[in-house]
């Protein structure tokens, strides 16, 4: 309880967009993959960069070795209560279950298993979760991005719906929430915010894959890797960029991080 209630109080302090400068390091959803957020961790200290931020979606769908996304969860409210600075925890829809129902769902009833009193504290946790963050010159979020105004609250359920929710056009997936968007709407928004790539999770159909030359989605869940083109992947931006092939891309395979090349679509 304790440990969710300092990330609590440290993430309160952070705005709905975040600012981030330096080398940063960029980590898809897990969904409960307690492994692999570890291992991320792991290679963030080890490599020294300056900011690990990741995209959203720490619960529900676990993987079948693991019998529940909260040791996910938990693992990563600790480290973001022992290094505020440095680690960053953005807002998924799984984590905005309390603004507009996702499913599976299966975290709340995991945590009402286990410490009913716990899960409201979750949900605060949840609430106060950024929406989206600037990478030196790289746009980052867990699935699409604002139409209208960039100052927005967290809890905005509008701003939660198209930045949680959405979806590149290009994919077959159809959620009922959030909005597709094209190249044009893409390349306009990151005119907008002076961006030159917008790194995503959400959709693991685009695992792997940069459409548009300018939006890489990327996973780092092992329930995930053989999905989309496929890998446990993070992303690498290291100051600022000319253009998406700047961004480095790592794989975790068989306990090891080797280099990763995308697949590119129209």
């Amino acid at each position: 309880m304790e440990k969710i209630e300092k990330a609590i109080e440290a993430m309160k302090k952070e705005p709905a967009f975040l600012k981030l400068h330096g080398n940063i390091m960029v980590a898809g959803d897990t969904h409960g993959d307690v492994v692999i957020s570890k291992a991320i961790v792991k290679k963030f200290f080890e490599e020294n960069y300056n900011a690990l931020l990741f995209l959203g979606d720490y619960v529900d769908r676990a993987p079948d070795d693991v019998d529940s996304s909260i040791p996910n969860i938990n693992f990563l409210l600790e480290m973001k209560t022992r290094h505020p600075d440095k680690i960053f925890l953005l807002k998924g829809n799984h984590e905005a279950n309390y603004a507009i129902p996702c499913f599976p769902n299966e975290f709340e009833y995991e945590v009402k298993q286990s410490c009913p009193s716990l899960y409201e504290l979750y949900v605060k946790a949840f609430m106060e979760m950024p929406l989206m963050a600037l990478a030196n010159n790289v746009y980052a979020a867990h699935g699409g991005f604002p139409r209208k105004n960039m100052s927005i609250d967290k809890n905005d359920v509008d701003a939660i719906e198209e930045i949680t929710w959405s979806d590149v056009a290009l994919s077959p997936v159809y959620r009922g929430a959030g909005f597709k968007f094209d190249k044009k709407m893409l390349a306009e928004f990151l005119n907008r915010i002076n961006a030159k790539a917008f790194i995503r999770g959400h959709d693991y159909t685009m695992n792997g894959i940069i459409a548009y030359e300018a939006c890489l989605t990327i996973f780092s869940s092992r329930r995930y890797e053989n999905e989309g083109n496929g890998g446990i992947l993070i992303a690498k931006i290291n100051g600022m960029i000319d253009g998406i092939g700047d961004i480095k891309i790592e794989r975790w395979r068989d306990g090891k991080w080797e280099i990763y090349e995308p697949a590119f679509i129209e």
